[in-house]
């Protein structure tokens, strides 16, 4: 999906090796994670046809907030995306079913397709495909400020307006609800970008 948006946005890049993606999700990655504060799940055994990490009952974050859960889950997930762009990485693959439960935190899994930029498009792909993953909820205009608040209060900056064009085209190809999906994507968004 990665690559068809940078495509069509016309910001290729070739998606992360076999090699690449066990690094990410290896030991070294979470201790480096760790240090800048994004936690992630004890990393119980990897090999190049397994990945075994700890058991989080809270379950995925999107499956939390469209059962009912507080948006207020989604700033946890606002503040890790906002540590990892201030210390220059971008997650990619950045959408709430990748942010586990925990009590009432958040912990980042599927951490493959991390990459070391500070490309404005890496972020806006971070940003944009969090709000793109909880545009079919009811409650996407609380998650949505949610999310915008932990990200400011980490990153120190508003989305830009790409953010808000990949969260569009994206939405399409993440919604179970096109309705809701199509009420949510004509809410203003203009209080959250940088113009």
């Amino acid at each position: 999906m990665y690559s068809l948006i940078s495509m069509l946005l016309v910001k290729p890049s070739a998606p992360p090796t076999l090699r690449e993606i066990m690094k990410n999700e290896g030991h070294d990655m979470r201790k480096n994670l760790e240090k800048i504060g994004v936690s992630t799940p004890e990393l119980i055994s990897i090999s190049d046809i397994d990945l075994v990490e700890e058991y989080i009952e809270g379950g995925d974050l999107y499956i939390s907030l469209a059962s009912g859960q507080p948006a207020r889950l989604a700033f946890g997930a606002g503040c890790l995306t906002g540590r990892m762009h201030r210390a220059g990485y971008a997650f990619v693959d950045n959408k709430a079913q990748n942010y586990l439960v925990r009590d009432d935190s958040v912990v980042r899994t599927d951490l493959g397709f991390i990459q070391k930029s500070n490309s404005h498009y890496a972020r806006n792909m971070d940003i944009g495909s969090f709000l793109a993953s909880t545009m079919d909820l009811g409650s996407y205009r609380e998650v949505e400020k949610a999310f915008y608040d932990g990200y400011v209060s980490e990153a120190g900056r508003k989305f830009s307006y790409l953010s808000i064009i990949i969260r569009n085209v994206l939405s399409l190809g993440f919604s179970s609800d096109i309705k809701m999906t199509l009420r949510n994507m004509l809410l203003d968004s203009t209080m959250l970008i940088d113009a």
